[in-house]
C-alpha cells in the first residue's frame, strides 16, 4: 500500500538531489571571462620544484585579501605536480600536496574570486612526450585533480598545460584532446582554458585544432616586443609600437569571434628594470587593448623582476592601479619633460568628458604619492614651477568625479629627472623692490630668465620693443607698453615693497576686443583671479578693480595667465590703500 505522505516526500526528495545543481549556477565561457576583468598571477610560488625553493615563500592566505581589496577579480595559481607525483603506477600524487593546493584555491575562492590553476614547468612530458609511461603519468595527474577539484565551484577554472615549448603543434592538439576526455568525466561543464604549442603565442593559439567543447577558453601570453618586455632593451611606446601591439589583439579576436571562444591573456608583462615610463605605457597598453576587445587580462608577477605586489610588506606597486583603474578612458600621449630651467612640464591628451576635476599627484624616489594640485576639467597641462633640483620626481593623472561612488581613472604615471643648475640672480627691474602702493608697469618684471621670473612660451619678444632680447612679447599700443601675445600658462614675477600692512585697493589695466579671459595675482598663498573687461579696441584699457589683504615687507608678487582663450593685453597695477 502506498503511503498518502509518499508524494510530499518525493517532492522533498527532488529538491535536496536539485539543491548541489542550485549552489553554483552554470558559467558559460563567455559569462566567465566577461566577469575576470582584472587579473593577476600567483608566480613563483607553487610552481617551483617544492613550494617555497624559488625567490617567494611559501604562499599566505592573507595574499587574497590584499588581490580582493585592491581589486583584482582573477588569480591564476601556476602549479607544479612533478615533485610530488610518483614515477610508477599509478603515478599517485601525494594527498598533501592536493590538499594544499586545494586550500590555497579555497583561499581564493573564499574572497569571490575566480582562479585559473595548471600544470606549470612540466618540461618531464614537453621533453620526452612520446613516452606513453609520461603520457600516462599526465593524465593520471589531472584525473587526480579533476577528481579533488570536482565539487569546487564554477569559478574555479582548468588550464591544462602552460607554454607547451617542446611539444609540436600535432602533440599539443593531442595532449588538449586527451586530457579533456579525462577532466569531462568529474568536471561536465567546468571551463577549460586551452593554449597553443610552443611558448604559447597569439599566432599558436590560431594555428591550434580546436577540441569539440561548449566550455573552452582560448589563452595566449604575450611579453612582446622580446626585446624590451623580456630583456629590458630600448623604450617602447612609438605609434608603431601601439600597432604593431594592436595588430597581435586583432588577430586573436578575429579568431576569437570566428570560434565563438573567449580570451583569457594569461601572462603579460615588461622587467622592472626597463625604461620606466616605457614600461608604464606598455602595462597601459595591455590593459586598454584586453578591454577594448573583451579579452581577461592576467599580469604576471612572480614576487622577483615582474614583481607587482610587495608579499612581505603587503604593499603594492603602482603597475597595481594601471591594473585596476587603466581603462578606455585614461588620459594619454603623457609627457614630462623640463622646460625653460625652472620648470616641470606634464602634459596629456584628455579622452573623455565623464569627469569632474584633474587631480595631480607627485611623488620623489623612494616616498609616496600625495595630491600635488587640482586642475578644472579639460586641462591638458601643468607646469611644475621650481621644484627641488637634482631629485626624480614622479607624476599620476587621475579624473576624479564629485560623485565618491564613481571610480577615478587613472593615467599611467610618468617619471622625470629635474637636474642641478646655476640659480640664476634674480633682479627687481628698476634696480629696487617696486613700492606698494604706487603704480607697477606690467612689463617691468624681474630681470633672472625665462622659467625663473617669468614663463613665456615663444623664444622671442614678438613685439620687438622695450626688452627686445627677451621672450615676453611685449607691444607699443597708443604710447603704452602691454605684455600681450599672452598664452595660457605663462606668468611674470615683481619684486614689491608693501610699505605697511592692510587692505589695498588694486586697478588693473587692460585691454581686449573679446573680453573674458582671466588671470590671477599672487602675494605667496594670497591670491586673487581677475576677469578681463570687453573694451572698444586694442589701445583704450579698462580698469577692474579688487581688494586684497596685504603683509607689509619685501614680496614676489605674480600675474598668472589662468585662461587666454579670449586675447587680452595687460598695461599695469595701480595699487592704493582704501579707507577702511
Amino acid at each position: 500500500m502506498k503511503s498518502k505522505f509518499q508524494p510530499f516526500f518525493s517532492s522533498i526528495t527532488a529538491i535536496i538531489l536539485l539543491a548541489p545543481l542550485l549552489t553554483f549556477a552554470q558559467l558559460s565561457p563567455d559569462e566567465a571571462v566577461s566577469q575576470m576583468r582584472r587579473g593577476i598571477n600567483l608566480g613563483n610560488t607553487l610552481e617551483p620544484p617544492h613550494e617555497g625553493e624559488w625567490n617567494n615563500p611559501d604562499a599566505e592566505e592573507y595574499y587574497f585579501d590584499l588581490y580582493r581589496d585592491a581589486g583584482f577579480d582573477v588569480v591564476r595559481i601556476p602549479v607544479r605536480w612533478d615533485g610530488y607525483t610518483s614515477d610508477a603506477s599509478p603515478y599517485t600524487v601525494q594527498q598533501s600536496w592536493l590538499n594544499r593546493v586545494e586550500q590555497v584555491v579555497d583561499w581564493a575562492l573564499d574572497r569571490d574570486l575566480y582562479v585559473v590553476i595548471n600544470a606549470h614547468h612540466e618540461g618531464w612530458i614537453k621533453e620526452n612526450y612520446e613516452d606513453k609511461n609520461l603520457r600516462d603519468r599526465f593524465d593520471s595527474i589531472w584525473s587526480q585533480i579533476s577528481v579533488k577539484m570536482q565539487d569546487k565551484s564554477e569559478k574555479l577554472l582548468f588550464e591544462i598545460i602552460n607554454e607547451p615549448n617542446g611539444l609540436t603543434k600535432a602533440q599539443n592538439n593531442e595532449l588538449h584532446q586527451r586530457v579533456l576526455n579525462i577532466i569531462r568525466k568529474t568536471n561536465p561543464t567546468r571551463n577549460v582554458i586551452i593554449q597553443g604549442h610552443n611558448w604559447g603565442g597569439s599566432s599558436e593559439l590560431i594555428e591550434m585544432a580546436i577540441p569539440n567543447d561548449p566550455y573552452l577558453i582560448g589563452s595566449f601570453h604575450s611579453y612582446d616586443p622580446y626585446l624590451f618586455g623580456l630583456e629590458g632593451e630600448g623604450t617602447w611606446g612609438s605609434a608603431n609600437d601601439y600597432t604593431t601591439l594592436e595588430d597581435k589583439f586583432k588577430s586573436v579576436n578575429n579568431w576569437s569571434e570566428k570560434n565563438n571562444i573567449p580570451v583569457f591573456l594569461g601572462e603579460f608583462g615588461s622587467l622592472r628594470e626597463c625604461h620606466y615610463n616605457s614600461r608604464m605605457r606598455h602595462y597601459q597598453a595591455y590593459v586598454e587593448l584586453s578591454l577594448k576587445y573583451g579579452f581577461s587580462p592576467c599580469a604576471w608577477d612572480d614576487g622577483g623582476n615582474f614583481r607587482i605586489m610587495e608579499r612581505q610588506d603587503r604593499e603594492w606597486g603602482e603597475v597595481k592601479d594601471i591594473l585596476i583603474y587603466g581603462s578606455l578612458e585614461s588620459p594619454n600621449n603623457i609627457q614630462a619633460f623640463v622646460h625653460q630651467d625652472s620648470i616641470i612640464r606634464l602634459a596629456w591628451n584628455n579622452r573623455t568628458e565623464n569627469y569632474d576635476s584633474i587631480k595631480i599627484e607627485r611623488k620623489t624616489t623612494g616616498g609616496n604619492y600625495h595630491k600635488y594640485t587640482v586642475l578644472e576639467k579639460g586641462t591638458t597641462f601643468f607646469n611644475d614651477i621650481k621644484p627641488e633640483m637634482d631629485k626624480t620626481y614622479y607624476y599620476r593623472i587621475i579624473l576624479t568625479h564629485n560623485d565618491e561612488t564613481k571610480k577615478p581613472v587613472y593615467a599611467h604615471p610618468i617619471k622625470v629627472y629635474f637636474p642641478e643648475w646655476e640659480v640664476p640672480e634674480r633682479e627687481p627691474y628698476h634696480g629696487e623692490a617696486m613700492p606698494i602702493p604706487g603704480t607697477i608697469e606690467a612689463e617691468d618684471y624681474d630681470i633672472g630668465g625665462n622659467g625663473y621670473t617669468y614663463y613665456d612660451t615663444s623664444n622671442d619678444n614678438r613685439g620687438e620693443v622695450y626688452r627686445p632680447d627677451e621672450e615676453v612679447d611685449i607691444y607699443e599700443l597708443g604710447g603704452n607698453y602691454y605684455i600681450g601675445g599672452i598664452i595660457t600658462g605663462e606668468w611674470y614675477e615683481y619684486s614689491v615693497n608693501i610699505e605697511k600692512s592692510g587692505t589695498y585697493n588694486i586697478e588693473f589695466l587692460t585691454t581686449s576686443p573679446a573680453g573674458g579671459g582671466t588671470f590671477s595675482i599672487s602675494f605667496g598663498e594670497n591670491i586673487n583671479e581677475i576677469t578681463v573687461p570687453v573694451t572698444p579696441d586694442w589701445f583704450s584699457p579698462k580698469a577692474t578693480s579688487i581688494e586684497m589683504q596685504l603683509e607689509d615687507g619685501q614680496h614676489i608678487m605674480r600675474l598668472s595667465i589662468v585662461d587666454a582663450t579670449a586675447s587680452f593685453n595687460i598695461d599695469k597695477m595701480v595699487f592704493s590703500t582704501t579707507n577702511s
